[in-house]
């Protein structure tokens, strides 16, 4: 198949389109053409290389719609994974405009132009995010997608969810073939510490004492990066109809306090020093407390996550500790 992915600059989405290719598949993406110096530090693939090999890379922004369009109807996918996204929650409190502007206004390019441009795209597969659900009541925990009115408590979450209802608007005018990914907290990351469970690795193997976190209190589910990549190879290569349209929760269902998840990553680093909690502005919005429900993923897609946190983070301390 041919599968156009973008954001193969990110965490993901540089092991997705090798995986991808290694899978017999043609895949192209969408890059901004940015000078070497200007490049941020922390992005995965331009440390580990200039590109791809296998891949076709068109240059341009998610914002401009007529690059986006030129790309897809030069390359005629029958698959789009589309992963770009400014993914920092902390960083839309003060960069709202910037965030919408990709993560909306983004998702608007790409859904629409692959609507006009691609008429044989089989899937428009989307990552979402469990920041979707903001706060919910905790009657609605373990939280299902259905029948749930999403309360967004940032401003990514704003537009994580004005991104899902015109993909879900789409699907019924149109039968746009979407697919949602309601994506927990995702870890894995070997060269960025930016994120909760990285960011805990990093200070704790640097030894010092105290080191600085956020609030402890909120509950989140955490996915590790190669189950997240199996749930996005599967949905790219099925031909199952019932895909089509959907939201799904693509978590372990497995929920843990900050507290608690810091005091394992003590354990699996040895770090004995003390935690100064609450060290950053608290958002606008209380933080939420989640529990993801993932039986929907499971029948539709087959998948469920084959690491536990603990595993997971095992794999992800070696990285930091070698």
């Amino acid at each position: 198949m041919k599968i156009f992915v973008t954001g193969v600059t990110g965490f993901l989405g540089q092991e997705l389109a090798e995986t991808l290719i290694s899978h017999g598949h043609e895949i192209a993406t969408l890059t901004r053409n940015v000078a070497r110096g200007d490049r941020a530090t922390n992005t995965e693939s331009m440390i580990k290389g200039e590109s791809i090999s296998g891949v076709r890379y068109y240059f341009g922004d998610l914002a401009d719609y007529l690059v986006v369009s030129d790309a897809l109807k030069d390359f005629q996918p029958d698959v789009i994974i589309h992963l770009a996204a400014q993914t920092s929650v902390a960083y839309s409190f003060t960069h709202m405009k910037e965030v919408f502007d990709v993560n909306f206004i983004g998702v608007f390019n790409m859904s629409e132009a692959a609507r006009r441009e691609v008429p044989n795209l089989k899937r428009f597969i989307w990552s979402g995010s469990a920041e979707e659900y903001g706060i919910q009541s905790e009657e609605a925990y373990p939280t299902k997608e259905d029948d749930i009115q999403l309360h967004a408590a940032s401003p990514y979450g704003v537009a994580k969810i004005a991104s899902e209802n015109w993909l879900k608007y789409l699907n019924l005018a149109y039968g746009f073939p979407c697919i949602v990914f309601r994506n927990a907290n995702s870890f894995g990351r070997k060269h960025s510490h930016q994120f909760v469970i990285e960011n805990i690795i990093f200070q704790m193997i640097q030894g010092k004492s105290p080191i600085k976190l956020g609030d402890p209190e909120p509950i989140r589910d955490f996915i590790f990066e190669p189950d997240l990549l199996d749930a996005y190879v599967m949905a790219a290569e099925s031909d199952s109809s019932e895909l089509l349209g959907e939201a799904i929760n693509i978590t372990t269902s497995e929920p843990i306090s900050i507290r608690d998840l810091a005091a394992e990553i003590a354990k699996i680093t040895n770090y004995h020093g003390e935690i100064q909690w609450n060290s950053f502005p608290k958002r606008a919005l209380e933080i939420p407390k989640l529990n993801m429900d993932n039986s929907k993923a499971k029948r539709l897609l087959g998948w469920e996550p084959k690491h536990t946190l603990k595993d997971g983070l095992n794999v992800t301390a070696s990285y930091w500790m070698k």
